[in-house]
């Protein structure tokens, strides 16, 4: 019976492709002429700035809906609660990451 690839083998095989399919849009996107848009966007920093402003608008209210769907966060004091805990949380996340030895280093 053949043996199971292993799954690094599986990962990398995965990669391979999807990196070989992403440069095959890429270059089909680019012999098609879609890219003409998308370049003439990321040359204007006042489109890439409307852009950037609704998609982060659209996210913040999709935010806010998600919340309204569960029972806690519906509550004020249970999205006080809940906001308290996940700074506190972050606060104590980069405390951990300012202590690290390599963040202290002087190079």
């Amino acid at each position: 019976m053949p043996e199971a690839p292993s799954p690094e083998r599986i990962a990398n095989a995965s990669r391979q492709l999807s990196e070989e399919t992403a440069e095959k849009l890429l270059a089909a996107m680019q012999r098609s002429g879609v890219m003409r848009p998308i370049a003439r966007i990321r040359s204007s920093q006042i489109a890439s700035a409307v852009l950037g402003t609704v998609g982060l608008a659209l996210f913040i209210v999709g935010v806010e809906n998600a919340a309204a769907d569960i029972p806690v966060l519906s509550n004020a004091y249970g999205s006080i609660f809940a906001g308290l805990a996940l700074l506190a949380t972050t606060g104590l996340l980069l405390r951990m990451l300012g202590s690290h030895p390599s963040a202290t280093d002087d190079r």
